[in-house]
């Protein structure tokens, strides 16, 4: 029987003999592993597209966009009342109508007598002012024959005076009559001289109350006219409201009329676009607050809610207004004549249309298109420098479409990167794509 102090013994010889196997199995492993190759990592190269920098001029347009409507909408209303009593057809919103087109008569018979009351007034008139001018004939005739008979009268008093100074065989009954005579031809001189003296103010009250006459009659026989309404140009009818024999109100709208012959645009603009680009009057001085006249520019008009492209010409008319809130101007585009329909189709443009306009403004020289993803939000663009990468600051002189337009930054013939690159390493090596 083993003791516990041999049994220990001989389970350390067994550890013992484990490890040093282990030992000589790991060396042998060592010495028979094949050598690992260490190689140097390979340099990162981009495959990108290049575009060389080319300098161009650009003409910058500004794209904006508004609804249609007609330069010119009236409001019909009758300027004297009566009843409808005649219409000849039953007008309803977007008929079309003809310059000089009746649209209602009004009873006109109190307005024909009116005219006929102030017509023979203007008559009567002119009669009393005829008379006057007739009696002043006949009052200077007679002032002749009785300043005639006053001077033979006056000769016979003195005559019969002196003869009874001079003790002369006359009577005192005779002076008395030739005096008596000679007053009354002095006093029917007077009266005649005071009645020719009083025509002019005669005249002129018979003249202004034929001149105020005059004014009734215009003025009914302008209400007489106005029983007729006609279409004052041609037109179309946004809004009808009269029937037959309706009594009408003077001053109360019964139709609303649209002038389709020239439609209008109002386009917002951003005041840098308004500085910038859109074109003005230059020789033409002006001394008010306000912008200077815009020149008359070809604008390109097309239908927003058309699947083909329907497109028509107009020209920058005008600045309408300048929002200070929103830092923005309106502006008129002006659209009229043969204008008004397409060259394709022949369509007209309509009011209510929402349309986008291209209004082409001033020239930029020298500058240098490029994918607007060439360059990134913070103007940064990339180039390829002797087949590595380099990035450059640019100034974007302008962005139209799916370009934009660079100023500075770039030198011609400058090998510019146009594939979209997100945080490239500054000097990685480049591979032109396709190579």
């Amino acid at each position: 029987m083993k003791t516990p102090s041999t049994l220990l013994s001989t389970r350390l010889g067994c550890s013992g003999g484990v490890i040093l196997f282990s030992l000589l199995i790991a060396l042998v492993l060592v010495k028979t592993k094949p050598e690992t190759k260490t190689e140097a990592p390979r340099e990162q190269v981009l495959a990108v597209k290049l575009l060389e920098a080319a300098p161009e001029s650009l003409t910058v347009y500004i794209e904006s966009q508004g609804l249609v409507k007609s330069l010119r909408r009236v409001q019909i209303t009758p300027q004297v009342g009566g009843r409808v009593i005649e219409m000849p057809l039953p007008l309803k919103a977007g008929d079309l109508l003809q310059k000089g087109q009746l649209l209602v008569k009004i009873d006109p018979v109190d307005y024909q007598t009116a005219l006929a009351e102030a017509k023979t007034s203007v008559a009567r008139i002119e009669a009393g002012l005829e008379m006057i001018k007739i009696n002043q004939e006949a009052n200077a005739a007679q002032l002749q024959v009785a300043e005639r008979s006053r001077d033979l009268a006056q000769k016979d008093f003195e005559r019969a005076k002196k003869l009874s100074e001079e003790g002369q065989a006359v009577s005192i009954s005779v002076v008395e009559s030739s005096e008596r005579a000679f007053i009354q031809a002095e006093t029917q001189v007077l009266q005649l001289q005071q009645a020719l003296a009083q025509v002019p103010s005669r005249v002129l009250e018979a003249e202004s109350e034929l001149a105020a006459a005059l004014s009734r009659v215009e003025q009914a026989a302008l209400a007489l006219a106005r029983t007729e309404i006609s279409a004052p140009f041609d037109a179309r009818i946004i809004e009808s409201n009269v029937e037959m024999d309706e009594v009408l109100q003077p001053g109360v709208s019964i139709f609303e009329l649209a002038d389709d012959a020239s439609l209008e645009i109002e386009v917002p603009v951003t005041a840098p676009d308004l500085r910038n680009w859109i074109p003005f009057e230059q020789d033409r001085d002006i001394n008010s607050g306000w912008f200077a006249p815009l020149q008359p520019v070809p604008v390109k008009i097309t239908w927003a809610e058309s699947a083909e492209e329907l497109s028509w010409e107009g020209r920058l008319d005008r600045i309408i207004r300048f929002d200070a809130t929103t830092r923005t101007a309106t502006l008129a585009v002006r659209i009229d004549g043969e204008k008004l329909r397409t060259h394709e189709s022949g369509l007209p443009l309509t009011a209510g249309m929402f349309c986008q306009v291209e209004i082409p403004g001033k020239t930029l020289e020298e500058v240098i298109a490029l994918p607007r993803s060439s360059v990134t939000f913070d103007n940064m663009a990339y180039l390829s420098v002797d087949g590595r990468l380099k990035t450059v600051q640019v100034k974007v002189a302008r962005s139209q479409g799916d370009k934009v337009y660079v100023s500075e930054g770039i030198a011609p013939g400058d090998q510019v990167v146009v594939t979209r690159l997100v945080a490239p390493l500054e000097g990685v090596k480049l591979m032109e794509a396709g190579e």
